[in-house]
């Protein structure tokens, strides 16, 4: 891996000398172009929360981290550095779609997104929306979708821009980060690299162990672009590449006796044609997506089982405004061919034809809704229409009233079906009716957002030990016939300015009920209670921040047997940063941030401590 950041750096290298040709300007006439319309234009009576550059700046360190202490997910880790999943409002992770401009990118074999094989600081943009109203992105985001997008942005200046972020923390922990913008009228390109690592031997709180077998280093590497064509038209690219290696934490009693590793690599590409005047606008867009893992039983050995997957998307987008109506009607169209296999499952190719119209209008800028409905024709499963409607009220100035509902369906992926040992045949695929109703109040200084979600599953397809007669203590998915999932979230920001210092809070809290409907106990692995806040403070270059996490008690069995629960924790991080420069023309900024604060004992998986307290510091350029 080391010879690939070498090379991909000697490539910034010369591409920055090439560009470098006028300083940093003032972004006169800036023009930004949205990679995900989508989200944009179809989220009426939907949450939809957006992580900023200064929240992701302060949790460089993980995408789980990040989603951890600043979003409405759960967040499920095997150890700092291993496996993660997200997932919404008691759902599973593969109720859990991850967008990349526009572009649903969950695995075709675990319908998942492993949360740390994601480059948190690569990204310009991170949205959530909560509730299973996307059905543009597919039929199967029962919980919700997190979009990653890539900000490209025309300047009628002459603009190059520079970022470079390093940190250095606990445990022989490297992250660095460079990013380079440059843009003019007629094009922009963005670039970004980063490379992070870690031994990642944290003391196993409580115990005389260490966490062996832990290190991690990956290699991030992303360039985007657009280019004017006429005035009505546009050609954009993206390219996200990831190449990553980790060894797997062993667990308690006897982590020492961990000796595997993994190592993920991914290629995602998309190119997009898009077209726009006053009332018509087409978008055009050609994706291939490539994942490979390697899973060695020992780091030292050459021998490893492998999965795969290609995919190959052609998608094609419509839109026509009424302007007399305040309307726009929407036709979004896809075919997929993938292609996934294993060492032990043979390639398999699953194809699907989707075709959603989606209906927008507004009446007098207080009532705003949305409806939208899908088909997809899938080759190895018949799926039934879905369908989804969004409402938004302004009765009031700054206050709101939202809605939502909508029929999800998802199919079972390929490893819920062929893995060996485990996969399960009969498996049918799960549906879902949901309904949700919030209220809120917004201005410039506050915003609070309450809102109560109902979903309905049926044929829920969960991964359950001793799901099996036949294989007992084994883990494998099966359908549970029916599951009622309920609950209230609350949303809150708050910021305040005054003579020369700032103030800005933000929380969530979730109260989730997800029952089995043949057992009337909570499913596996979904917090009761989950509440996480944000204090931030700045005055003049002096800033300060501070995150707490209170995670509830979760089951691990079907029976919900206190012997074997994952208790809940209060963790907390807190750092201060200071900017050494701060011209228009440059930004210096050097930080400290100390992560579980108060040395609290926590696992987010049974026998998998996470790390203690622990220190990183870290400068943040930007000339």
């Amino acid at each position: 891996m080391k010879k690939i950041f070498f090379k991909t750096l000697l490539f910034f290298v010369w591409f920055h000398g090439v560009a470098q040709n006028d300083s940093l300007v003032n972004r006169l006439g800036e023009v930004v172009i949205v990679s995900d319309r989508k989200l944009t234009n179809h989220s009426a009576g939907y949450k939809v929360e957006t992580l900023n550059d200064s929240i992701i700046v302060n949790n460089l360190e993980s995408f789980s981290a990040l989603l951890r202490f600043n979003s409405p997910l759960y967040i499920k880790e095997y150890g700092a550095g291993g496996t993660s999943t997200a997932s919404f409002r008691g759902t599973s992770a593969s109720n859990t779609a991850v967008i990349w401009n526009g572009i649903n990118i969950n695995s075709i074999n675990n319908g998942q997104t492993g949360f740390n094989s994601l480059t948190v600081s690569l990204f310009d943009a991170i949205d959530i929306r909560s509730g299973g109203g996307s059905l543009e992105y597919g039929s199967g985001a029962i919980g919700g979708t997190i979009h990653l997008n890539d900000n490209l942005k025309f300047s009628n200046d002459e603009l190059v821009s520079n970022q470079f972020i390093a940190s250095l923390g606990s445990y022989d922990t490297y992250n660095s980060l460079y990013k380079l913008k440059v843009s003019n009228s007629k094009w922009t390109i963005n670039a970004g690299l980063s490379y992070n690592q870690s031994e990642n031997d944290y003391p196993l709180l409580g115990t005389d162990y260490k966490n062996t077998n832990g290190a991690y280093e990956n290699l991030g590497f992303n360039v985007s672009g657009s280019f004017l064509l006429t005035k009505f038209s546009k050609l954009n690219f993206y390219s996200s590449n990831y190449f990553g290696e980790r060894l797997f934490s062993g667990e308690l009693p006897n982590p020492t006796s961990a000796n595997d590793k993994y190592q993920d690599i991914n290629y995602r590409n998309l190119l997009v044609y898009t077209f726009e005047n006053k009332r018509l606008s087409h978008e055009a867009k050609l994706a291939y997506l490539f994942q490979e893992y390697r899973y060695f039983d020992d780091k030292a050995s050459e021998t490893f089982n492998f999965g795969l997957s290609d995919r190959y998307l052609l998608n094609y987008n419509v839109s026509y405004r009424l302007p007399k109506w305040h309307a726009t009607v929407s036709s979004y169209s896809e075919y997929e061919s993938a292609f996934g296999k294993t060492d032990q499952i043979t390639k398999r190719n699953r194809k699907q034809f989707s075709q959603s119209f989606i209906y927008d209008q507004h009446i007098n800028r207080i009532l705003y809704f949305d409806a939208k409905i899908r088909k997809d024709f899938n080759s190895d499963y018949q799926v039934p229409f879905t369908y989804a409607l969004g409402l938004k009220i302004k009765p009031l100035n700054h206050f709101f009233i939202r809605a939502n509902g909508s029929k999800n369906y998802r199919v079972p992926t390929y490893n819920d079906l062929y893995w060996p040992g485990q996969g399960n045949l009969d498996l049918i695929p799960e549906s879902a009716l949901q309904s949700e109703v919030g209220v809120g109040y917004k201005n410039n200084q506050f915003s609070i957002d309450v809102g109560a979600f109902y979903i309905q599953a049926k044929d829920k397809i969960i991964w359950t030990p001793n799901g099996d007669a036949n294989r007992p203590g084994v883990w494998v998915p099966i359908n549970l016939s029916e599951v009622t999932n309920k609950g209230l979230e609350v949303v809150m920001s708050y910021k305040k300015n005054f003579n020369k210092h700032q103030l800005v809070l933000n929380a969530n809290y979730n109260y989730t009920l997800a029952i089995d409907g043949a057992t009337d106990l909570q499913v596996i692995f979904v917090p009761k209670n989950l509440f996480n806040g944000n204090l931030g403070y700045n005055y003049r270059r002096f800033s300060f921040f501070y995150q707490q996490l209170y995670n509830g008690k979760v089951y691990t069995t079907a029976s919900n047997s206190e012997d074997f629960v994952i208790p809940h924790y209060f963790v907390a991080n807190t750092g201060i940063d200071f900017k050494l420069l701060n011209t228009q023309n440059q930004q210096l900024k050097m930080g400290l941030k100390v992560n579980n604060v108060f040395n609290k004992y926590y696992v987010t998986q049974p026998r998998r401590p996470m790390p203690n307290r622990n220190f990183n510091f870290n400068i943040n350029y930007i000339f």
